[in-house]
């Protein structure tokens, strides 16, 4: 019977074409506009770090003076980055958990190939040996460096596969040497990894949630003194500080940087906890940290993510909007499905009479509904691709895709809210007294 309603559908979809039109544009407006922003807020919503979100730790500190009673008004008064002497001091500390502090900074690099440009700028980031894999960088030849370099400092680079292919015309180039910084230190590759750009980039919403490009090259942080780059992102200070100089920055009270930790379960996170405590309790001793409470904190990705706003109340409102759009091109569908059915109830009235029951004709036209809802589902995901297309050039970002999760829902909501919306006009229909129209013909 699937088949045969299936062919009665057709031939009525072809019988009121501008009606049957209007009914698909209805559906995919409203399929293409909630689509689009249930796509976005998604990608917004995505926690990068997966099984790894419960262990790592971003690190606050209330590093700021008595001049001000909390950070930036935030719910916790605490600042997101950290001055350099207290990462310093986090890492020097005697404890044994993973750790990284790291910060951005743009550098020009040098190609040894013939036919491209002789140099190009890349984001590149201080870190230390940790952070590969805290963060799961995979690593396509050779490896992080050593331990001893995080303490004492090398001219070491791991560089991304797109970068080694830049330089060398090659992604394996574990050895080799290339010039970086001024165009005047040359830096030993140890290792390529494979290009590196999660989102949201929760390791450092310092400087971008949702960047175009990941880093192309990471520097060990040893060498933050000696290389004086200066960072790439945001500078905060609660009092007004003279900056000359790349010593006077990493001198300052300023906050710039980040800190992360890796704590697996609750015995370490509240040692780690009451370290931070006694850590802030003894900079304030020493004249630093001189607000009213001292004190620190650490927050895992998930809220690290929520902390930030990476998702703010705007894209949860637009969500809610594009569902009522939907509605509103749902009701306007109800009204055209009611004309289009109407005009085929001297039909439904001879079927009746020549024996059809209530529920074929009901099916007949819930299968004709679906089919419309089908159609106005895949010409709904055309107008989804094209508004995420949007979303990425006004935003300059590649975060928001149609996957097939979103592309199944898609033709799964539009088939179900054109049955909905098919329901009122089709029992409309069946209820019809079919000596009326019987009379009629």
């Amino acid at each position: 019977m699937l088949v045969y309603y299936s062919k009665l559908a057709w031939r009525h979809i072809l019988q009121t074409p501008v009606l049957s039109l209007l009914i698909v544009m209805a559906i995919a407006l409203g399929i293409g506009a909630s689509m689009t922003m249930i796509s976005y807020y998604k990608a917004m919503a995505h926690n990068p770090a997966e099984d790894r979100s419960e262990s790592l730790f971003a690190v606050q500190l209330a590093a700021y003076g008595n001049d001000m009673e909390e950070w930036g008004g935030r719910p916790d008064g605490l600042p997101i980055q950290l001055t350099h002497q207290d990462v310093k001091n986090l890492r020097e500390a005697e404890l044994s958990f993973p750790r990284s502090g790291m910060h951005q900074f743009m550098t020009v690099v040098t190609s040894q190939r013939e036919g491209v440009a002789p140099t190009n700028d890349y984001a590149g980031r201080f870190v230390d040996r940790d952070f590969f894999n805290m963060f799961d960088v995979t690593f396509l030849y050779g490896e992080p460096w050593s331990t001893q370099v995080d303490k004492e400092g090398e001219k070491h680079a791991v560089i991304s596969k797109s970068l080694s292919e830049w330089i060398f015309g090659e992604a394996d180039s574990v050895g080799k040497t290339f010039v970086m910084i001024d165009g005047e230190m040359l830096f030993t590759v140890v290792g390529v990894y494979e290009d590196f750009n999660p989102q949201p980039a929760y390791y450092d919403l310092s400087t971008s949630n949702f960047p175009s490009d990941g880093p192309g090259v990471f520097l060990p942080y040893s060498m933050v003194d000696t290389l004086d780059q200066f960072p790439m992102g945001n500078i905060s200070g609660w009092f007004p500080e003279e900056i000359n100089t790349h010593e006077d920055l990493r001198k300052s009270e300023y906050v710039w940087q980040v800190f992360w930790v890796k704590l697996d379960n609750e015995e370490q996170r509240e040692q780690y906890r009451n370290f931070l405590k006694a850590y802030s309790e003894e900079q304030h001793s020493l004249g630093r940290f001189q607000n009213p409470n001292p004190r620190g904190d650490i927050k895992d990705v998930a809220t690290w993510l929520e902390y930030n706003e990476v998702i703010n109340e705007d894209n949860k409102v637009m969500v809610g909007l594009s569902l009522l759009f939907l509605l509103v091109c749902l009701v306007n569908a109800v009204g055209l499905l009611l004309a289009k059915f109407l005009r085929k109830m001297n039909e439904a009235g001879i079927r009746r009479a020549l024996g059809a029951s209530k529920r074929q004709i009901f099916s007949q036209y819930l299968v004709e509904v679906g089919m419309l809802g089908l159609l106005g589902g895949l010409l709904g995901l055309v107008l989804a691709a094209f508004g995420l297309w949007a979303v990425r050039e006004l935003y300059e970002t590649d975060i928001a895709r149609l996957d097939p999760t979103l592309f199944a829902g898609a033709l799964a909501l539009s088939l179900f809210a054109s049955l909905l919306t098919g329901i009122l006009p089709a029992l409309r229909v069946c209820n019809s007294n079919p000596s009326l129209f019987l009379k009629a013909q």
